[in-house]
């Protein structure tokens, strides 16, 4: 795939998100009533404005997710347009512009003397499919026991593999980039650019660290991290495809958790001599 066509895919995606997000404002603050001393009942105290950073969605139902999946997707993808999505997608988009270049050379070095069959589990881990299904298994587990919590995490990780699934294939039908074999013809059968399985295994771990704090992100994102690598020693994509397939994932995952966990996850895909790397910060929500 030639690099013009890269970069007018990614910067569509990420340009998708920058009028929105500039157009929100806050809505103004009532001025403090002023006391004019007639009454005598004191100063006017006006009520603090209610707790509502972990509040759902307007619009999204997580005690339905799947009678509801229709109307919280497109409900989701009203919210994929926000300053963080345009941050995290554009990270993605310009490292992949940058690496383009030696596209070929990281994935040739990746899969020098063959696949390693170590490797191959990242396939299996990574596809829609079993992410999907891991998804439906933590809400269906959350219902049986009755634990709210799991189930909503549940919920979460559905409604997150959805959008990422149907951005990752439209992408894909856009770009039409062959996979490093010389076509598409792949185990996968699809187009290479962006990498599914890499946006499939950051859009689990993403949600998991939001809703569950670093101890279960950390293990998540670690298996997030092989199977990408995986994909490219298996000479199944190029760098580009991966590090952006992973900010996809990471886009879609916050934009369907807002409002949870107490500080802000930043996931970043950067590229490394003879390979990659992922930076992970924690910020303040």
């Amino acid at each position: 795939m030639s690099w013009h066509r890269l970069v007018t895919s990614a910067f569509l995606v990420v340009g998708m998100g920058i009028p929105p997000a500039l157009a929100q404002s806050a809505p103004d603050e009532p001025a403090p009533a002023e006391d004019d001393g007639a009454s005598g009942a004191g100063p006017v105290v006006q009520p603090p404005p209610p707790n509502t950073a972990a509040s759902p969605p307007t619009g999204v139902d997580d005690d339905r997710p799947f009678a509801r999946a229709i109307p919280n997707f497109f409900t989701d993808l009203k919210r994929l347009p926000s300053i963080d999505s345009a941050v995290v997608l554009g990270v993605g988009g310009f490292l992949s512009v940058v690496v383009n270049h030696n596209d070929r050379h990281f994935t040739e070095h990746a899969s020098a003397g063959g696949t390693d069959d170590i490797f191959k589990g990242g396939g299996v881990l990574g596809d829609g499919f079993t992410q999907g299904g891991m998804a439906i298994g933590v809400y269906a587990i959350g219902r049986l026991a009755k634990r709210p919590k799991i189930a909503h995490v549940g919920a979460d990780l559905m409604r997150a593999q959805l959008v990422t699934g149907v951005l990752t294939h439209t992408l894909k039908l856009a770009t039409r980039r062959d996979r490093p074999t010389g076509d598409h013809e792949s185990a996968t059968k699809t187009y290479s650019f962006p990498s599914g399985h890499s946006a499939a295994s950051w859009t689990s771990a993403t949600v998991l660290w939001r809703h569950l704090g670093w101890r279960v992100g950390v293990p998540a994102s670690t298996l997030a991290a092989f199977v990408s690598a995986s994909r490219l020693q298996q000479n199944q994509h190029y760098m580009s495809d991966v590090l952006f397939g992973a900010a996809l994932g990471i886009a879609s995952a916050r934009t369907v958790t807002i409002g949870h966990g107490g500080r802000r996850l930043m996931i970043m895909p950067t590229p490394t001599r003879g390979g990659g790397a992922v930076m992970l910060s924690l910020m303040p929500n």
